[in-house]
Order: structure tokens, then sequence, then C-alpha cells
């Protein structure tokens, strides 16, 4: 079964949905980054990425090379979403060193069309457009389409929670990271990916930034895939929307070696990363990080979903 559905997820294609572009109710929220230190290895080679959009070619399961695909599943509504496998591999924090398992990840941020066709519903959004990122979603809201969407691909859901409370606060909640799911990336397999076998402090190095992120912006975030993509293929990784991670925030252990980290099990805030359309230079950093109340939603931030293999 799990074969089954890695399969349907990756090698079919999704129709894109029409996005309503009425007005919903909601609410807006303001945030900001901050930057800790942290550096990367790996000891896999990456593919060569092209600047002129989305990419669509075979998935294959090697830890060598990393590669996009379009992926699909057949549902009253549809939605197209590439994905592109992440190799395993390894990096290093500070005096952390982590090793990664293979795993896939949207190659771009959901957007407004991705959102609605599998929710149904929309939040007020600053902009409105099919391929616009989704945004002014709170972590709960990311974590209900992470379920929904692996419901649709008939896998297990990695979200658990005992009820909802006021505000769509979803209550107990836990998250399962040993089964076959989409969900939110762990802050390690986000840093990973955004690296991209880089350790300089941003992942186009000394490369115009404008080129590679849209920040610094009063306009507001863009169509995904404007600007280019890192090494592996992976669009808006830094700036556009900032993205929520699965962990809950806390402080960096001192010294660790780590394999397939999820952050503390506990905590208040959950940590998001990537930089914004209004953020300045130094929230793009690959190392920069901040977090929120799963609660808060904000015209900044977004998110983007992984498909899990468990770790074996």
């Amino acid at each position: 079964m799990r074969t089954f559905a890695f399969c349907a997820l990756i090698l079919f294609t999704f129709m894109m949905s029409a996005c309503s572009n009425t007005t919903p109710s909601g609410n807006d929220y303001s945030s900001a980054l901050t930057a800790s230190s942290s550096s990367f290895s790996s000891s896999t080679s990456t593919s060569s990425s092209s600047s002129s959009g989305v990419s669509s070619s075979s998935l294959v399961s090697s830890s060598s090379e990393v590669e996009s695909s379009s992926s699909s599943f057949s549902e009253t509504d549809s939605l197209a979403l590439t994905w592109v496998t992440v190799p395993a591999g390894s990096w290093t924090r500070g005096t952390t060193h982590s090793t990664q398992s293979l795993f896939a990840i949207t190659q771009t941020e959901i957007t407004q069309a991705d959102y609605f066709a599998v929710l149904d519903t929309l939040p007020v959004q600053k902009l409105y457009g099919d391929s616009l990122p989704v945004a002014n979603v709170s972590w709960f809201d990311a974590v209900r389409f992470c379920n929904a969407l692996s419901k649709m691909l008939k896998m297990d859901t990695a979200y658990t929670y005992s009820s909802i409370g006021p505000g769509g606060v979803l209550l107990d909640i836990q998250a399962n990271y040993t089964s076959e799911s989409v969900r939110l990336p762990t802050e390690a397999e986000w840093e990973y990916a955004i690296r991209a076998g880089t350790t300089t402090e941003y992942y186009w190095g000394t490369a115009t930034a404008i080129t590679y992120a849209q920040y610094a912006s009063s306009a507001g975030y863009i169509n995904v895939a404007s600007k280019k993509p890192n090494a592996w293929n992976l669009y808006d990784m830094a700036g556009n929307v900032s993205e929520w991670c699965s962990d809950w925030s806390s402080a960096y252990a001192a010294v660790a070696e780590l394999s397939n980290p999820t952050g503390p099990s506990r905590g208040i805030e959950r940590v998001y990363r990537g930089g914004s359309w209004n953020t300045t230079a130094p929230s793009l950093a690959s190392n920069a990080r901040e977090s929120a109340l799963p609660e808060l939603a904000a015209d900044t931030r977004g998110f983007r979903v992984v498909h899990f293999l468990p770790y074996e």
C-alpha cells in the first residue's frame, strides 16, 4: 500500500482547479524574522536547475539525484502539485550534526488554488490569484490541509488531536513522523532543503538576491516560481511568504548527533522559516528562523508540505 500510494502521488498529473476569487472573511497579523548560525555539508550530488519555470521530470528514489515530477490524485476538486525528491545526506549546524533520510517536498509554496482544491475554502488574502501562494494561514490551518491531502491520497494522517477548541485550535495535537503521510517539513528538513548542499549564508552565494527571492517589497507576494530556484530546483525557499515548519520552537542543542530530528515534544510557539515579501535581506539567510503562536496567521506567512516515507 505504501509503494502504491507513493507512486500514485509521484507519477500522475493533477489538473489545476479554478480558485474562487470572492473575498471571504478572516484576519491579518504581522511577523518578523531573526537569524541563528548554522552550516551544511552533504555527501550527495545535485542536479542543475532552470530559471525559466517549474520543470517536470522522472522522480527517482536515488540518494545521488534530485529531480522533480508532476504528481496526481483525482477527486471532485483537483490540484497541481510538483514534488522534488530530496536525497538522503548529512549537514551540520554549529556543533550539531544531523543526517536526513530521503523525502519529497513540494517544489513551490502551496498556492491559493491548491488550498481551495483541498479544503474548499480560502482565508482573506492580501492579493488573489490561483498561482499566488496562500497566506494568512495559521499553523493549525496548514495542519488541516496536510491531513485533508493525506486522506485524498488514501494515506495515514500525520496529525492527531482530541478536539477543536475556540479559534480553530487543535487540542492535544500530536505528530506522527513514522507514518506515510503528507505533513509540514520539520525544521531540519526545511533547512536541509533550502541549503541544497550549500554552506554559504544564502543559497545563491554572492549572486543578486532579488533574482532568487521576493523581498523588501510593499506590493506583496508574487506568483510562485517567478524567481530562480535553488540547486535542488526548489522555488521561493527564501522570500515571497515565510513557511511554517512542524516543530515546536526551542533553542538548538549545544552538542548533538541527530538522525532525522523532529524538534521538542512540547512548546508554546511553532517555527517558521524563509523570510517573506516584506522582510530585509538578512531574513533570507538559510539559517534565519522565527516562531509564532500556532493559532496566529499573517499575510506574510504560508507553507509547503512534504510527502514522507517512513524512516527505516
